[in-house]
């Protein structure tokens, strides 16, 4: 029984050890965060160190939304066999890649907990009208950063959507926005539910509707801060996302921008 137990505590400590833990932040405060932002594609991976278990990737950007293009990545991990326990990264040549990233001296590493999102390997129309949906909103937040000074964009979840394939949000009928996206600062109460909003940038469209639900449904994760008296105010972004009208299990509007 005794080996049993120090077994269970070894391999315990050996998952805890291997794990691959990373502390994820929202699209708006990684944007603000980044040196470069764009959309890039793979052109190939070589280099391969494996005691430093690293290796290179050449890139060529299709879209400059923030920063400087530059032409190689160093991404960790081995190729064809790196380890999503280790947070390592492997990607391919022809992959495409919505990248947020922070470096210094034009110099660029990225690895599973880096912030970057993979797009399809050919663009669609889908994806182009979800591009032009972020170019928006990300010259908003660059032209009104002024506004957001001392809080922090998070993400939310929906509590009360359960099994449900759509929450409250994206069935809201007769939606019309007149810009895609809107930018809410908010205050929290001990249980961390929404207990004031108001709106930096509005959808002009069924707001007073999206605030009641909001503060009725949604729980907001703020993992840098447990108590939220230690911060007055915090930001959500949400997306119209029109794409999704038709689809059964995905977001009209939620705070995913695909």
């Amino acid at each position: 029984m005794k080996k049993l137990a120090l077994f269970l505590f070894l391999l315990l400590g050996i998952l805890k050890v291997s794990a691959c833990s990373c502390v994820m932040n929202t699209l708006a405060q990684n944007y603000l965060e980044a040196n470069v932002v764009g959309v890039i594609k793979i052109l190939k991976v070589y280099d391969e160190n494996p005691e430093q278990r690293t290796y290179k990737a050449d890139v060529e950007f299709e879209k400059v939304y923030k920063g400087t293009k530059f032409t190689t990545l160093n991404v960790r991990g081995l190729i064809g066999k790196s380890s999503s326990a280790a947070c390592e990264k492997e990607v391919k040549p022809n992959e495409r890649y919505l990248i947020l990233l922070s470096g210094s001296n034009n110099q660029y590493s990225i690895s599973s907990c880096s912030p970057m999102s993979r797009l399809k390997d050919e663009a669609t129309k889908d994806e182009d009208s979800q591009l032009e949906t972020l170019n928006k909103a990300f010259s908003y937040l660059n032209q009104n950063k002024f506004k957001f000074k001392g809080a922090q964009f998070v993400y939310y979840y929906d509590e009360k959507q359960g099994n449900n394939p759509k929450s409250e949000l994206s069935k809201i009928s007769d939606f019309n926005p007149k810009q895609p996206f809107a930018i809410y600062k908010v205050t929290l109460n001990d249980s961390f539910k929404i207990k004031g909003m108001s709106p930096v940038i509005a959808f002009s469209s069924k707001d007073k509707t999206i605030e009641g639900i909001m503060k009725r449904n949604i729980t907001v994760e703020t993992p840098m801060y447990r108590d939220t008296s230690k911060k007055k105010e915090y930001l959500i972004l949400l997306f119209y996302n029109k794409h999704n009208i038709n689809i059964p299990d995905k977001e009209v509007i939620s705070d995913y921008w695909q």
